[in-house]
């Protein structure tokens, strides 16, 4: 799911996107078969995301995260593929992979319940200022915030923009906005 909004708070203003991916287990607790893919090169395709990890097994699904504004890749993405024993095998294989300049990290996606649903906010456009704790302080009032982390866009040259992913545990982030 995903919902647009824009935040004021610090004198900052942000585009929000909140994303939540379900796990499917196809019955078993035990068989997981959806994967998170983290810093993917800048370029790549979503096919090429595809067919990459289709080498290792049939995929059910493949999603390269964008910028809802801009349509750039976010660097990370998702893949689901029809067997457990795929998935168990591409992180075995891929993670760690070095992809033109990056290093990509593959692991297993937190599976979706009623208790983290639509608790995911990417966060782009924060001021080269935005400390973890003011990000901390600007996104606690709506929820407790489980993780965050403040990254730097690397790429972008010559300005690096910073960005932050955040797991809050409230369902309805935008109600107290």
């Amino acid at each position: 799911m995903s919902n647009d909004s824009s935040c004021y708070g610090n004198g900052y203003q942000g585009e929000l996107d909140l994303m939540a991916e379900e796990c499917k287990d196809h019955g078993d607790d035990n068989a997981r078969t959806n994967l998170i893919v983290n810093y993917l090169p800048q370029n790549m395709t979503q096919d090429e995301l595809r067919s990459l990890f289709g080498s290792i097994g049939e995929v059910e699904s493949a999603k390269l995260i964008r910028d809802k504004v801009a349509g750039h890749s976010l660097g990370y993405g998702f893949v689901n593929y029809v067997d457990h024993k795929d998935a168990e095998r591409a992180i075995n294989t891929l993670n760690g992979l070095r992809l033109q300049s990056k290093t990509i990290k593959v692991s297993y996606a937190r599976p979706s319940s009623d208790s983290i649903k639509d608790a995911n906010l990417y966060v782009s456009g924060l001021p080269k200022t935005m400390t973890q704790k003011d990000l901390e302080q600007l996104f606690g009032r709506y929820g407790r915030i489980i993780t965050s982390r403040v990254l730097v866009d690397q790429v972008s040259v010559p300005q690096k923009e910073l960005y932050s992913v955040l797991t809050v545990s409230c369902r309805n982030i935008y109600a107290g906005s």
